[in-house]
């Protein structure tokens, strides 16, 4: 249980990433972008609800 409780505080840092890179993605390279807003999408939600 001690393991558990030691690197508990990462978790809410796991989804923070994809929107970070969809938004440095979208600024720096907006017509590239637009084909993997999907793919990011739905890496959030998927970390955001393993989170959960």
């Amino acid at each position: 249980m001690e393991h558990i409780y030691q690197y508990a505080w990462i978790i809410p840092f796991v989804p923070l990433p994809v929107p970070m890179l969809i938004g440095v993605g979208l600024l720096l390279f907006p017509t590239a972008t637009k084909n993997l807003r999907r793919v990011w999408a739905f890496h959030s939600v998927l970390l955001l609800s393993i989170v959960m």
